[in-house]
């Protein structure tokens, strides 16, 4: 495949229309996080989601609209800005009761269906990438020196659900103060941090790539990891790095040294043990056959014993 085909498939993933396939999509697999994470997570409440459906609804419209709510705080603008289009908040509240309450659970086990779950996590992929996309352009003609808040908009265009998890459990009757993306990142909120970077360079024209081909390599990153989630589960190819960055940067160059120095010396400290232990053992060896050899000789003392006395009697 040559480059002007690639641009051109960059170019018409970067147009396509959002509402409303991909929005469903997004808030299909929302909808199916939520009833996951009330599973993995239940309150003290049975049925939860029979017994308190406004709460299981709230929780998951915060998390289908976390990406432009946070970003419309950080910069200043109304929070409800989505909710005054009727059809997003209509269409989101359709995939959530399908997701919940659909006749025999029907709808979310064609949604678990591993071909159909895929599907619907490229679309969300997708949706990711132009909503990253959108917010560093948007962000950059606001506030065209704050490189800064331009990473941090687009970041949260990508991963505001992961962000605003906590606030979506507490609102559930859970808190989990010990688990939040500021702990413990995941690999999303981490690629769309990258991703918020590498757009942002793109359009200062630092990187001397088509925007086309950027987009479409950063799109098939995000659907090539979801692919490799649904099948293995947990897949962050930033581990290896941050291990090797985290043991160069952030700890003390004395331990490394004293530890370096300690496994070298190990390999030469290990056969003294060892031979150490040899004349022990020779020692209790010998002790042994001390005691067999006296055992020997008293058994033959009182065997020279019993026969002078048989002499006598007889």
């Amino acid at each position: 495949m040559n480059k002007e085909a690639l641009i051109d498939i960059g170019s018409q993933l970067s147009r396509l229309r959002l509402y409303p396939i991909f929005d469903i999509c997004h808030y299909l697999i929302t909808a199916l996080h939520v009833r996951e994470d009330i599973q993995q997570y239940p309150t003290v409440t049975q049925n939860f989601t029979r017994r308190h459906p406004f709460s299981c609804w709230l929780s998951t419209m915060l998390l289908c609209f976390s990406n432009t709510m946070l970003t419309n705080f950080l910069l200043g603008e109304s929070l409800i800005q989505d909710f005054l289009q009727h059809q997003h908040l209509l269409l989101a509240t359709i995939c959530w009761y399908c997701v919940f309450y659909s006749p025999l659970d029907l709808l979310g086990r064609f949604i678990r269906f591993l071909p159909i779950r895929l599907v619907i996590g490229v679309g969300k992929e997708i949706y990711r990438t132009r909503k990253i996309y959108d917010g560093v352009r948007s962000t950059l003609v606001i506030y065209p020196e704050a490189y800064i808040v331009i990473i941090l908009i687009g970041a949260i265009r990508g991963c505001g659900g992961s962000i605003m998890s906590s606030i979506d459990r507490f609102i559930r009757g859970i808190w989990l103060p010990t688990q939040h993306e500021f702990l413990f990142p995941s690999f999303t909120t981490k690629a769309c941090f990258l991703s918020s970077v590498i757009f942002l360079l793109s359009q200062l024209q630092i990187l001397k790539f088509e925007h086309e081909l950027i987009y479409l390599c950063i799109a098939s990153m995000f659907i090539y990891v979801r692919i490799i989630t649904l099948f293995f589960k947990q897949y962050d190819p930033f581990m290896p790095f941050e291990n090797i960055i985290s043991g160069l940067l952030f700890n003390s160059w004395t331990e490394l040294f004293a530890d370096a120095y300690r496994r070298a010396a190990m390999p030469n400290t290990l056969p003294a043990p060892q031979n150490a232990a040899l004349p022990a053992t020779m020692s209790s060896l010998t002790s042994t056959a001390g005691m067999a050899n006296i055992k020997k000789e008293t058994m033959s003392n009182e065997a020279s014993i019993k026969g002078f006395d048989g002499k006598k009697r007889d």
